[in-house]
């Protein structure tokens, strides 16, 4: 493949990516409906592992579940995958979709502020970064379309949504402290696959069968989409764009995100957002875009995906 095919492929991948993710809310919200937060949660895991462990390329090793590391990878799967998605999934049975695609961009700035915790200067840019993600995480959470402010229950939602944020701030910071010897999509791979095999029991054992039996067509299409396209497909064709783009160039793409998140959810859900929350989501791109400013010889933010 000559370098302007492959280039256009790697550039198709990213975007794909960012528009799958950004497409995951208003399904998720759907799914919610239909299924409980640890079904969405156990299937996503098992359709992403059982297509990132072929098509990935990562290779699996005995020494890569010994018993010293694997509690690193169970805390890891917990925070990146389990806890994240199922918290994510049960904070949208009260909050919008529209407002998860704006909350879960300013994770970036999240992550920025805990390793500032952990001794990372704190220049200009990183400091007006967190007054504008602050600012306009709160002009997201305290709005809602047709209502006023501080609106129960799409509050309590979006504050969920936001400790997920949290929850992925220390994955991102876990894996460069234990996992730097491996690339992105091992350890994508790995913690899918260890994420499925702590809840998949959990789930027989809670009777999940009886709820899978009763999903509609579009229960159907909305988990196909979350496992197939987000949790395998998505993860797959990010790892490949950000090795062959670079971490910097690759991370610019994720601004796509939630304007996807809002098309989506117009479409599919007939979702209209508040002016409030869209401003709110301009200030959290803007906080986003400076936090990464100055960034390129650390690469501590840059192509770290907002998502798992």
């Amino acid at each position: 493949m000559d370098t302007a095919k492959k280039n256009s492929w790697l550039y198709f991948q990213v975007v794909f990516a960012a528009v799958v993710w950004g497409g995951s809310f208003p399904f998720t919200k759907h799914l919610v409906t239909e299924l409980s937060p640890l079904s969405i949660v156990t299937f996503r895991a098992l359709l992403g592992a059982l297509l990132l462990l072929p098509l990935s390329g990562s290779k699996l090793r005995a020494a890569d579940f010994r018993p010293g590391f694997l509690w690193k990878l169970a805390l890891m799967s917990l925070l990146g995958v389990s806890a994240q998605q199922y918290l994510q999934a049960y904070a949208l049975k009260y909050t919008q979709a529209s407002h998860a695609g704006w909350l879960i961009a300013s994770t970036p700035i999240v992550v920025a502020g805990f390793m500032a915790a952990l001794g990372e200067k704190i220049g200009a840019f990183k400091a007006a970064a967190f007054l504008l993600g602050a600012a306009g995480a709160m002009l997201v959470v305290f709005s809602r379309s047709g209502g006023g402010a501080f609106a129960l229950p799409s509050t309590r939602g979006d504050l969920i949504f936001l400790s997920t944020c949290v929850s992925w701030a220390f994955y991102v910071i876990l894996t460069k402290k234990w996992l730097t010897f491996w690339p992105q999509a091992k350890v994508t791979t790995m913690t899918m696959l260890v994420a499925l095999a702590t809840l998949l029991p959990v789930w027989l054992l809670s009777g999940g069968g009886s709820e899978v039996a009763a999903l509609t067509p579009e229960g159907w299409f909305s988990l196909a989409y979350l496992g197939l396209l987000c949790s395998s497909l998505g993860y797959l064709f990010w790892n490949n764009s950000v090795e062959g783009l670079g971490p910097v160039k690759a991370s610019y793409f994720l601004y796509l995100e939630p304007f996807a998140t809002l098309l989506s959810a117009y479409l599919f859900l007939g979702e209209k957002a508040s002016s409030s929350a869209f401003a709110g989501g301009m200030l959290i791109l803007a906080g986003v875009y400076l936090v990464g400013l100055k960034e390129n010889k650390a690469g501590s933010l840059k192509g770290i995906s907002t998502h798992a």
